[in-house]
């Protein structure tokens, strides 16, 4: 496992991340530094950020937090994005253990995954209606991003990087990482951030044992990501598989959305994944080009002074609101 940890500090590596950050594009992050901006002094900031990470030194700055319009339109959900810098590292991370990550991942699991996706998923429900399972429970965990446990996710990696503690601090360093939206900086204390690079491995690795669970239990599963459907002969077995995906749940210290969970049938119809099932028809939505919407109106960027003045503020504030303090999260005021 060492050489996994000098695989990322490597700068050919760190040079590829970049590489990805940039033709992934996004916007800057809570230091105010723009994709164009690091690429000007593009090998100065990466060999600076190898000696960061080999010397372990380096600590990722907090994350941009900030709202855009949900694609199902209606609402809006929250992004809490890196640093290019941080970004590029994650990156790093992410091309040295891709392979590891993918060789724990069941079958069963679609989302964020190279050669996989809506269609593999869609392909696999088929197949299942076909074999006569037309009933299904329609899962959703209730807020998954923002109810993972942090000490039960650093365990799964644990097991996953034995012997890795560098590259374990890296991800505890990212996951455990500060967020800042303009008005205060608190710490996470649960939750994957939806915006990071590594995320997506994050949330298919803490689901795998869902996964694993319920394929020992015999029960046919085709998940993407925190959507899934678990299939049944009958609509009581469905309910049944209602109970046992529930208990399976509770073990990650997670829990149905009652209100959005339900069980369906093809014969009634339904809908997962943005495609329509009715009887022995699937309907998938014509793929159109995605019209830009209005930028995101970003936080001021958080410069040393204001983040010093912010934490000061919260160190300040524990004497007089110890209760929000033990919570994690302190309220400060709008300094910009």
């Amino acid at each position: 496992m060492t050489q996994l940890f000098k695989k990322i500090t490597h700068y050919p590596t760190l040079e590829a991340a970049f590489g990805r950050v940039q033709e992934n594009a996004g916007c800057r992050g809570a230091d105010g530094v723009t994709i164009n901006h690091f690429a000007r002094n593009l090998e100065h900031n990466l060999r600076d950020l190898s000696n960061s990470l080999h010397e372990q030194s380096y600590h990722p700055y907090p994350l941009l937090r900030f709202a855009i319009p949900k694609r199902s339109g209606g609402g809006e959900r929250f992004l809490s994005v890196p640093t290019v810098r941080d970004r590029v590292a994650q990156t790093a991370a992410f091309l040295a253990t891709k392979d590891i990550f993918e060789a724990e991942f069941e079958t069963v699991s679609h989302g964020y995954r190279a050669g996989r996706g809506v269609r593999t998923a869609v392909y696999e429900i088929k197949a299942w209606r076909d074999k006569g399972y037309r009933y299904a429970v329609d899962a959703d965990i209730d807020d998954y991003f923002d109810n993972v446990p942090h000490d039960l996710l650093l365990e799964k990696l644990e097991k996953l990087f034995p012997g890795a503690s560098r590259v374990l601090r890296l991800f505890e360093k990212w996951i455990k990482v500060e967020v800042y939206d303009g008005k205060r900086v608190w710490r996470l204390e649960k939750g994957i951030p939806q915006g990071s690079v590594v995320s997506p491995a994050l949330a298919n690795l803490f689901l795998d044992q869902l996964d694993e669970t319920l394929l020992s239990l015999g029960l046919k599963l085709v998940r993407f990501a925190d959507d899934f459907l678990v299939l049944a002969k009958s609509e009581q077995e469905a309910y049944d598989n209602y109970e046992l995906t529930d208990m399976a749940l509770e073990d990650l210290h997670l829990d149905l959305n009652p209100l959005k969970t339900k069980v369906v049938s093809f014969d009634r119809g339904f809908k997962f994944l943005g495609a329509i099932f009715l009887y022995d028809g699937i309907f998938m939505p014509m793929p159109k080009k995605r019209q830009p919407g209005p930028k995101p109106k970003l936080p001021p960027a958080l410069n040393l002074r204001k983040y010093l003045e912010l934490r000061y503020k919260g160190t300040e504030g524990q004497r007089d609101r110890g209760t929000k303090a033990q919570r994690g999260r302190v309220e400060y005021e709008d300094v910009s």
